[in-house]
């Protein structure tokens, strides 16, 4: 007997829930309810149909594509999370062209953050980002459902303690591999309701390799603000994205940190520079050539280097070596301090094109350079500019 997409199969809903159907009722099942519940203007609805949509082949999976589309924003991320899990070639080529951050595994995949509530429990352990401190990190932990939570945003809230803060979270995450099985997502540091980008330097923190040894499974791991981040040489097989977002990495010897990991699945990192002292900035980019030269990570595909105070010492860097901008699709230098000298050396280098999005916005480009860069075969971001004539890097501002 063949199969037909229009009959209901064991991932179908039957309309009336539990309930025998009228003689007339209709059955809410194959792809035909599928799209009917992706018509539906219920958010929830809409998510459920998107979830059984891929067991239904290629055909689902072009309504999953379609749904690129939607306007809300869960949507989207849901609808990414799910192709890039699905490792169809098709599902990916899509998200490369909808959206090319919509490739790279980020902490957005996991939908809307939630605060754990001892009194709610968790409910959506493998859609939902939970956030937790030091305090409610234990009840969470003790959550008969934890064992599926799959993203994990752990906040540090006091100055005066922030050390004491992160090392208890660090330890506790560390010692609960077994309670967190699922885990494939850790976020540790500020995350204030403004979303500011200022100020991420004011805590301090201490070394992260712990949870990179506990979690072997972990895809993503990342860190805002902070002194002392430090990190340990070690091989992490699974992380595909690294997020440091802290301040004066430079003198923190973050980035040397960084280069001393083996992460042969590293797709995405992004790095938050800080200050390097105008007078030390070339010792900073010499500190980034592991990355610069394309060597250290293999697959690395999205680098982004931003908020640094000496953005066009990296542009001509990357000018220099073409091995990192061909395998890359995605350069970000957004926020920093580069001029028309950094740009023009990246317009002089023909790899440039090769790229699916350039950022450069939140710098210091003339319009005349911003027309030039717009006239690149890749996606180009250049505004706005911040057009000041001491520009310096907008992590410490």
């Amino acid at each position: 007997m063949t199969n037909n997409q229009n009959q209901p199969n064991k991932y179908d809903a039957v309309l009336g829930g539990n309930s025998p159907p009228p003689i007339h009722g209709a059955v809410l099942g194959g792809i035909e309810g599928v799209k009917k519940r992706l018509a539906n203007s219920d958010v929830d609805v809409q998510i459920s149909a998107l979830n059984d949509a891929l067991n239904y082949g290629d055909v689902g999976l072009d309504l999953v594509i379609e749904a690129l589309e939607d306007k809300s924003a869960q949507i989207h991320y849901l609808v990414a999370y799910r192709l890039k899990r699905n490792e169809n070639i098709k599902g990916k080529n899509a998200l490369l062209k909808h959206n090319p951050k919509l490739y790279f595994t980020r902490l957005e995949d996991w939908g809307d953050d939630r605060y754990y509530d001892y009194k709610i429990g968790i409910q959506n352990p493998a859609e939902e980002t939970y956030i937790v401190d030091c305090g409610n990190l234990t009840f969470l932990l003790q959550d008969q459902n934890v064992i599926q939570v799959e993203s994990l945003k752990c906040k540090i809230w006091s100055r005066e303690d922030s050390s004491e803060e992160f090392i208890t979270i660090v330890d506790k995450v560390s010692n609960a591999s077994q309670q967190l099985a699922s885990l494939k997502a850790v976020f540790i540091g500020d995350d204030s309701v403004d979303k500011s980008n200022y100020m991420k330097s004011c805590f301090t923190l201490g070394d992260v390799t712990p949870i990179l040894k506990a979690y072997p499974q972990l895809e993503l791991l990342q860190l805002r603000y902070g002194w002392d981040l430090q990190f340990t040489p070690i091989e992490h097989k699974s992380l595909k994205s690294l997020v440091v977002q802290t301040g004066l990495m430079f003198i923190d010897s973050v980035i040397p940190a960084i280069c001393s990991l083996k992460l042969p699945a590293l797709e995405y990192l992004e790095l938050w520079l800080g200050g390097c002292h105008r007078y030390n900035e070339d010792v900073g980019t010499r500190q980034l050539l592991p990355i610069l030269t394309g060597k250290l990570f293999p697959n690395l595909k999205y680098l982004a280097l931003r908020s640094g105070d000496y953005s066009d010492n990296i542009a001509l860097c990357l000018a220099e070596f073409p091995t990192v901008l061909e395998q890359l699709l995605i350069l970000d230098l957004s926020m920093g301090t580069l001029t028309d000298k950094g740009a023009e050396a990246l317009l002089n280098f023909s790899s440039i094109n090769k790229l699916r999005m350039l950022d450069v916005s939140m710098n210091n480009l003339s319009d005349n350079m911003i027309q030039k860069l717009y006239e690149l075969d890749c996606e180009v971001i250049a505004e706005p500019q911040d057009n000041e004539e001491l520009r310096y890097g907008t992590l410490y501002e």
